[in-house]
């Protein structure tokens, strides 16, 4: 190995200490840094045969770290920007459990309204996961709900 491969090689390893990262990334990191795409390449190569490089494992964590807070619009929005391939984000999000965006929406609509006191307007709430990337199906079915339990207050309701 020559003294640039080196160089680009600690460069890269010392990105993958403080997280996963993409093949995209890392390319997009190094060539800012200045090193050729020879280099560049061998070094992305390294990286995935050792296993430290792995884009399918990236999107797969990165979807089940984020799912609690994110919707999944917002999280394919994300891992495209990462540079991860449409396919692979289809694979990824085929995988999850078919509630499981509902079920993340719903906790955070519960969370919020606990922490306003009890009421919250439907408005506000909608806008809210509407922000956070959820489709407007789980919206719709989010404020549903919890409308129909009284937790959300009707947009005509002028209590809270």
């Amino acid at each position: 190995m020559n003294k640039e491969t080196k160089q680009a090689m600690t460069c890269a390893c010392k990105l993958l200490t403080t997280r996963r990262r993409t093949r995209r990334e890392l390319e997009v990191h190094l060539g800012r840094k200045g090193f050729s795409s020879e280099v560049i390449s061998l070094v992305l190569e390294k990286l995935e045969h050792y296993g430290y490089l792995d884009d399918k494992t990236f999107a797969r964590l990165w979807v089940e770290q984020r799912l609690a807070k994110r919707g999944l619009a917002r999280l394919k929005s994300e891992l495209k920007e990462k540079g991860v391939e449409p396919g692979l984000i289809s694979e990824i999000m085929s995988e999850l459990e078919p509630e499981a965006e509902y079920n993340a929406a719903m906790a955070l609509a519960l969370k919020k309204v606990q922490k306003s006191g009890g009421c919250y307007p439907f408005p506000r709430m909608a806008g809210f996961l509407q922000r956070r990337g959820f489709s407007f199906e789980i919206i719709g079915r989010i404020c549903r709900a919890l409308t129909d339990s009284r937790i959300l207050s009707d947009p005509t309701d002028s209590q809270c």
